[in-house]
């Protein structure tokens, strides 16, 4: 016993065991989830993850591109005003009103060749591609195309350095650009086809007050000419006169805006458009498109279907490829709406979830094999010597019991003081047993005795039944004589007279009818005798009853014919 109990106090207990095991185990795998977590940045779905980087990519292209137009069209603003102030100032010079202008190709070579180098230098000073003033005049009215005809300057840059070298005329007079080392483009042409120009009427018609404020940017279009599709940021030119002089305003090429609207993004293939849609489809023809840097796109020829997938992406999709992607609506002027669209290609977003998948797998059964490892390695430490020690208890062996457990030290010591205390506890239920044998004869002596005193009682409860019915028999039968001793036109006007009783005389009948004396309805009712004797007289009289007797015994049999009907 002593050694049991020096064992005991020397040892870990188990409940500080299981503690500390069970909180080394949480530990682990919380540093191995927590790991897990960090290395393959599983925190939310792949869905989720590709729209935040999409909403994200989506937030930035947005910013680049309202950022870019708003100064693009504060710009053309500015520039129609020196345009306009260039042109006001040499027609004064010249002493000529504006419509003069139209068959005077000197005058307006002289016009061109004064505005080239202000229009070259606002091209190199803003991000654009082009820049260009179309006058509201033609160098030879006789003509047959010459309403659609107009005279002016259309400058573009060539290629992607921004230099005077790199500038080239696309519209306007060859010799005037030369003259300043500008070259001609492939496609040059005298003059502007307004027929050709983009929303020229519309524009025209918001020349209104104030003139100068107001600025318009088109859809992608196909350069005349060319295979290349711009952009115009357009502004009218108007006189302090309110003489309508022509448009100017600035390009953005799709090159440009590609060069110019590189995304910063780790998204491979990422596809930013500026595009328009029409009945839940993708107008991809022209639409101006950029990627991330340092990474490529593939330019979309093809009209593309918008399907949802889900509550947050898009699907793009034609016959032969499919982008997943988000939208969003976007004014850049206050008439025209444009659609920003950012997505990826559909491959590359199952690439994405299958990667994702495989990872959470490979994650999912790591950590199944550490937990089971855990398991095995504690069950080892700590329950094979509880189960081992329990063995030996089992088999009447507590004496060699050795366990470095204090709670079976506890165990084997608590059994062997019960089974010191197990041969006295059998003697008292023993004991007890006696006594209880000799109980249980007593009591049922008891109960056969209440049983007889039983059976007799309910002999005697049988014969004062019987008797009670005999009883309500003979009065039933009294009732029964007295109703045939009742005159039937006596009874009939004791019924009639109750109708006709004052409530002082019901009142009265009431206590008569309760077996109240008169001493009794003198001190409920708290009247004189005289008045009790006059009720009396009234009430009798009514009922057509010459004593209480008689009036009580109507009452009885009136009663009796109520609980026969009920």
């Amino acid at each position: 016993m002593r050694k049991l109990t020096a064992l005991r106090y020397s040892e870990w207990s188990l409940k500080r065991k299981l503690f500390v095991y069970m909180l080394l185990l949480a530990a682990l795998l919380l540093l191995i989830l927590f790991i897990g977590l960090a290395a393959i940045g599983r925190t939310s779905s792949t869905s989720d993850t590709v729209y935040d980087s999409l909403e994200l990519q989506m937030e930035v292209f947005e910013k680049d591109i309202l950022t870019h137009f708003d100064h693009l069209a504060a710009s053309a603003v500015a520039l129609s005003a020196d345009m306009t102030e260039i042109l006001t100032d040499s027609l004064q010079e010249k002493n000529i009103v504006f419509p003069a202008l139209n068959d005077n190709s000197e005058a307006i070579a002289d016009l061109q060749g004064t505005m080239l180098e202000p229009l070259m230098q606002k091209l190199l000073q803003t991000d654009c591609s082009g820049a260009f003033v179309m006058l509201d005049a033609t160098v030879n009215s006789t003509l047959s195309e010459a309403a659609v005809s107009k005279s002016g300057l259309y400058l573009q840059i060539n290629g992607y350095e921004r230099t005077a070298s790199d500038v080239i005329l696309y519209r306007g007079i060859a010799d005037i650009a030369k003259s300043y080392e500008i070259m001609p483009h492939r496609k040059w042409r005298l003059e502007f086809r307004i027929d050709l120009f983009p929303d020229y009427a519309e524009i025209v018609s918001s020349t209104t007050t104030p003139p100068r404020k107001f600025y318009h940017i088109s859809e992608p279009f196909k350069l005349p000419g060319t295979s290349e599709y711009v952009l115009l940021v357009t502004v009218p030119m108007v006189g302090d006169d309110g003489t309508y002089f022509g448009v100017c305003g600035y390009e953005v090429s799709a090159s440009y805006f590609m060069m110019h609207h590189e995304q910063p993004s780790k998204l491979q293939h990422l596809n930013c458009l500026l595009a328009t849609t029409h009945e839940n489809t993708l107008i991809t023809a022209g639409a101006l498109s950029c990627g991330s840097r340092d990474a490529y796109f593939h330019t979309l020829t093809e009209d593309y279907a918008i399907l949802k997938k889900d509550e947050n992406l898009s699907v793009f999709e034609d016959e032969n490829f499919s982008y997943l992607g988000i939208s969003r609506s976007i004014a850049l002027a206050s008439t025209e709406e444009h659609l920003l669209v950012v997505m990826i290609p559909k491959t590359d977003y199952d690439r994405m979830l299958s990667k994702s998948v495989i990872q959470t797998v490979m994650f999912l059964l790591l950590l199944l094999f550490f937990t089971v490892s855990f398991c095995r390695y504690f069950s080892k430490r700590f329950l094979t010597p509880l189960l081992t020690a329990l063995e030996q208890i089992k088999s009447d062996k507590r004496s060699e019991t050795v366990s470095g457990i204090p709670e079976i030290l506890d165990l084997v010591e608590y059994l062997d003081q019960q089974e010191k205390a197990r041969g006295e506890i059998l003697t008292s239920l023993e004991q007890k047993n006696l006594a209880s044998e000799n109980e249980k004869l007593r009591l049922k002596a008891e109960y056969d005795r209440a049983l007889c005193d039983f059976r007799r009682v309910e002999l005697e409860y049988t014969s004062a039944k019987d008797e009670l019915l005999r009883l309500q028999s003979e009065m039933e039968r009294l009732a029964y004589s007295r109703k045939t001793e009742i005159d039937p036109a006596d009874y009939q006007y004791f019924l009639a007279g109750l109708q006709t009783l004052t409530e002082s005389e019901r009142n009265l009948l009431e206590y008569y009818l309760a077996g109240k004396s008169v001493k009794e309805i003198l001190a409920l009712t708290g009247i004189k005798e005289s008045t009790l004797k006059y009720h009396n007289h009234n009430l009798l009289g009514k009922l057509g009853v010459s004593s209480r007797k008689q009036m009580l015994r109507y009452a009885e049999v009136m009663r009796h014919q109520k609980e026969e009907a009920e």
